[in-house]
């Protein structure tokens, strides 16, 4: 696991770190005189970080061997904890993986984990591999999660989990771990393409993240027994403990749909919780907005300020995850031999940090990075504009003819999960007509390509005209709106600019978002997306929507591993018994 981190620790680096760590060598760098966090005991004690290029040689009371080229950093006014780990990062959300390595590295987060799926099924193999290796060698360590299923039900995109390309990912360096699960029921039913991607995974050696909302103490133990080692989905207190007395490692959500980490917190401190060691922090992929105040530092102040004791914070968002990946040889911790990812804070109170030092530089001040990432060359790894239809599509496309008088209704209940109930709507020569019926409005998911779409009716979103969005996780694009005139134009807009998020009402674009790498992420950098990405929410709230994240709204529309009912290439499916509640239609051919 560890072997993308010592690519650069030679023999020869070897022996100079010794002989500096027991000064014999002069240092390359001194950090003299902080307070360090000694993550491994909670101590807080004023010493000395020696470093030789990028590894810390020593930590103590000593002063080291000096030469007119040592870098002396004093840090009596600071307070040093090690670089944060965000062990869960959905990095296609809008941003893209290296604006979000630049954004959360200017906040202390010094190494992360992305997430592959859009990827793995949108590239070749060899494009997905060039893509890890073009974000090596940063300051920001980044390290990815293969999926072992495609998160919805399309026998297209399933068909790109191959045994052999599963075997690559799986046993690629920078790959810690598999999942996470979504397809577990099939798993637990015994569906033979999951038990061979769940014992490749096994074989490989990985950490496997499981997708388990709710779930009861057998299903837990059932998973656990296919070699489920962590979990993100608690929701209380009580779902955390019971993750963590079945071996779980749970890790705890600041997210856009899911901003649970205080209550978690207080509700273990009020349980008299003494695992910490076993629990992570994560923000869980949320949108740029919801990003404005921080990363994985704004989960440690979370979780300070709701009452756990600072030390165990900051071990949960670095000692931690650096363990349970088999990385603490190397990260997670100031002491010697490990990667000199170290973070200058004003107060223990504030994660923050003022300075943030990463291989042995300082890499950012304030916030603000003192370096260039390298460039992406997206292009060179299939990461282009969405391939897509001509901009052709008509209004009647949206027509929604019910085969009887009631006509299931989608109704949205929180950002992210849905109900479906019959209702009977205005019919006009056999479609529904939605002109007097406030708080409804036309849903349709639209094959990227043209051959079908997928036609329903939807309330709880909101009330406007048209929204079109390629951002979906299917790939596909997503139309709802009241205006079906509109909603041609809107879907119309985003197939000309090969992918994005726009909002037409009363004939006027209100919101344009161009997405040009394959639908779903921009190339704009993050604190653009904060700004673009929040204002696409207050128009959204302004127009009746009543939930946490419409962009996640938006994403899952599509994604069968939710409840209860989704919009699918076969029509509106009840994902609770598999029926097709109104089927898909083919398109004439083009």
């Amino acid at each position: 696991m560890t072997a993308s981190t010592l690519k650069h620790l030679t023999e020869e680096k070897l022996g100079a770190l010794i002989a500096v760590s027991q000064c014999k060598a002069p240092a390359t760098t001194w950090i003299r005189g902080a307070q360090v966090l000694q993550i491994y005991t909670g101590e807080i004690s004023r010493l000395n970080v020696v470093m030789f290029e990028d590894r810390i040689a020593y930590v103590g009371e000593k002063e080291p061997l000096t030469d007119s080229n040592t870098q002396i950093i004093d840090a009596q006014e600071h307070i040093l904890v090690p670089g944060y780990i965000e062990p869960h990062a959905h990095s296609f959300q809008i941003y893209n993986p290296r604006s979000l390595s630049e954004y959360a590295l200017a906040r202390g987060t010094t190494a992360l984990l992305h997430d592959n799926l859009p990827f793995f099924v949108q590239l070749r193999q060899h494009e997905m591999e060039g893509l890890i290796e073009a974000l090596q060698d940063m300051p920001i360590k980044n390290y990815w999660w293969a999926r072992l299923d495609p998160q919805v039900g399309d026998s297209a995109l399933a068909q790109r989990f191959t045994h052999e390309r599963m075997s690559r990912m799986l046993r690629h360096p920078a790959v810690l771990q598999a999942g996470e699960l979504t397809y577990w029921k099939a798993l637990l039913d015994g569906d033979p393409a999951m038990i061979s991607r769940m014992h490749q995974a096994r074989e490989a050696g990985k950490r496997i993240e499981t997708h388990n909302p709710g779930a009861s103490v057998e299903t837990l133990n059932a998973v656990a027994a296919a070699g489920a080692t962590g979990c993100h989905e608690s929701i209380n207190a009580e779902e955390v403990m019971r993750r963590i007395r079945l071996g779980y490692y749970a890790t705890l959500r600041h997210s856009s749909i899911r901003p649970d980490l205080s209550a978690l917190v207080k509700g273990l401190l009020d349980g008299g919780c003494r695992y910490w060691d076993r629990i992570m922090l994560t923000t869980d992929g949320s949108p740029p907005f919801f990003l404005q105040s921080g990363v994985i530092d704004e989960c440690i102040r979370i979780a300070i300020e709701a009452g756990l004791d600072p030390a165990a914070a900051y071990r949960m968002a670095s000692l931690n995850p650096a363990v349970y990946y088999g990385l603490d040889q190397d990260l997670g911790g100031i002491s010697p031999g490990r990667i000199a990812d170290i973070l200058f804070l004003d107060d223990l109170r504030n994660p923050t940090p003022v300075k943030v030092m990463a291989n042995g530089r300082i890499v950012s001040e304030n916030k603000v990075l003192t370096l260039t990432l390298r460039e992406v060359e997206w292009s060179r790894f299939g990461i282009d504009a969405l391939q897509v239809m001509d901009p052709v599509v008509q209004a009647d496309w949206f027509e929604v003819c019910p085969p009887k008088e009631q006509v299931p209704v989608i109704e949205l209940m929180n950002a992210v999960i849905t109900r479906c109930h019959f209702e009977t709507l205005p019919l006009i020569d056999g479609k529904v007509h939605l002109a007097e019926a406030t708080g409804y409005m036309y849903v349709s998911l639209l094959h990227k390509e043209g051959d079908w779409i997928t036609t329903g009716i939807i309330k709880g979103f909101g009330d406007f005209d048209a929204l079109a969005s390629t951002y979906s996780l299917s790939g596909d694009l997503l139309i709802l709106g009241r205006d079906p005139v509109q909603m041609a134009q809107a879907a119309n807009h985003i197939l000309a600019q090969q992918g994005g998020i726009c909002m037409y009402h009363n004939g006027e674009l209100r919101f344009d978002l161009p997405l040009p790498l394959l639908g779903t992420m921009s190339s704009s950098d993050m604190e653009t997306l904060v700004g673009e990405t929040a204002h696409f929410v207050r128009l959204m709230r302004e127009s009746g929507y009543k939930f946490a994240d419409p962009i996640y709204s938006l994403l899952f529309l599509s994604a069968t591993h939710l409840p209860k009912v989704r919009l699918t290439s076969t029509g509106v499916l009840n994902i609770t018994d598999g029926r097709i509640l109104l089927p898909a239609r083919q398109l004439p051919p083009k």
